[in-house]
């Protein structure tokens, strides 16, 4: 159950971090004038931290083929 509602969050969420991504590039681009002023980056630098946070990463490869359980080698 909790995984479903951590799939339909992340859903949810994917219209807002495309919003604050487009607001990222707007509020970056160096032909925009408030891109130059401290409140221009600082709306960069939210919508950025907000897209990053809610991105999905991918989980890596652990490479683990075998474990030491009660004195044991163990298959994973």
């Amino acid at each position: 159950m909790f995984y479903q509602l951590y799939e339909m969050n992340h859903a949810a969420l994917q219209p807002a971090r495309l919003y604050a991504d487009a607001v990222r590039m707007f509020y970056s681009n160096p032909l925009n004038p408030f891109s130059h002023t401290q409140w221009g980056r600082s709306i960069a630098a939210t919508a950025e931290l907000f897209e990053r946070t809610t991105r999905r990463y991918g989980k890596p490869a652990f490479g683990l083929s075998k474990t030491v359980v009660d004195w044991k080698s163990v298959e994973v």
